[in-house]
C-alpha cells in the first residue's frame, strides 16, 4: 500500500493532531515531564485513538451510510468538533483530574501506591497558583522580600527556574519574622535562577490554602 503526501497529511490530522491538542491543553494547566520524541509520538497517537473512540458512535454511521457524500458541510463541522474542540475539552477535564488528584485518590482506596508525575517540587508548588509572601535568600547571603501574587511568574524551564515578584517589600525592624513594608514605586523584582539559594513561602491570612 502506497500513500501520497496528501494521504500522509490526512492521516496525521486524524491520528496525531487530536492527541497533540489534548496534550498541549493539559500541559498548559499541569506541569509534566517532557517525553522523548518517540514516546511523545505514541502519546499523541494514543490520545487521538481515545478521542476517536469516544466519538465512534457518531463517526461509524457517518462513514458507512453515505452521510459524508450527501452532507459535506455537516461532515466538516463534525470533524472539526471531533478533531479540535473535543481534545481541548478532554484536556481541560484531564487537567482537572490531575490537579485534584482524583484518579490517584481512587487508586489509593484499593491499596495502590501512586507516584506524582510532576517533574520537580518547584513545578508542583507553583502549579498550585496560590499567592504567597516570599523570602528569597541569594547565594551571597543577601535576601529579597516580595509578594508572589497572580501577576507574578515562576519559570518552568528546568535549566532556568527564575522568579518574578509583582511587588517588592522591605523588612521593618529586626528579627526573623519582622513585618514587611511595600517598596514605593516598585514595579516588581526579577530574580535570576543561578542566584537563588533558598526560597521561603509564607501564607497570606486572607487566602484559603486547603482548596
Amino acid at each position: 500500500m502506497q500513500f501520497s503526501n496528501l494521504d500522509a497529511v490526512i492521516y496525521a490530522i486524524k491520528f496525531l493532531v487530536p492527541g497533540f491538542v489534548w496534550s498541549a491543553t493539559l500541559s498548559m494547566m499541569v506541569p509534566s515531564r517532557k517525553p522523548s520524541q518517540q514516546i511523545g509520538f505514541l502519546n499523541y497517537l494514543t490520545l487521538s485513538c481515545v478521542n476517536h473512540g469516544l466519538w465512534s458512535w457518531l463517526l461509524l454511521p457517518m462513514f458507512t451510510t453515505g452521510f459524508v457524500e450527501s452532507h459535506p458541510t455537516w461532515t466538516g463541522l463534525i470533524m472539526f468538533v471531533v478533531g479540535f474542540v473535543s481534545p481541548v475539552c478532554l484536556g481541560l477535564l484531564s487537567a482537572e483530574f490531575r490537579q485534584k488528584k482524583r484518579i490517584g485518590r481512587l487508586l489509593q482506596r484499593f491499596g495502590a501506591r501512586t507516584i506524582d508525575p510532576t517533574p520537580t517540587a518547584w513545578d508542583w508548588h507553583f502549579s498550585r497558583a496560590k499567592p504567597y509572601w516570599v523570602l528569597v535568600t541569594l547565594r551571597d547571603g543577601s535576601r529579597i522580600y516580595g509578594l508572589f501574587g497572580y501577576q507574578s511568574f515562576a519559570g518552568d524551564d528546568p535549566a532556568n527556574h527564575d522568579l518574578y515578584f509583582e511587588q517588592a517589600y522591605r523588612p521593618i525592624g529586626e528579627g526573623e519574622y519582622t513585618e514587611w513594608a511595600p517598596v514605593e514605586d516598585s514595579a516588581g523584582v526579577l530574580v535570576a535562577a543561578d542566584e537563588i539559594s533558598v526560597v521561603e513561602f509564607r501564607k497570606l491570612a486572607e487566602v484559603d490554602y486547603d482548596h
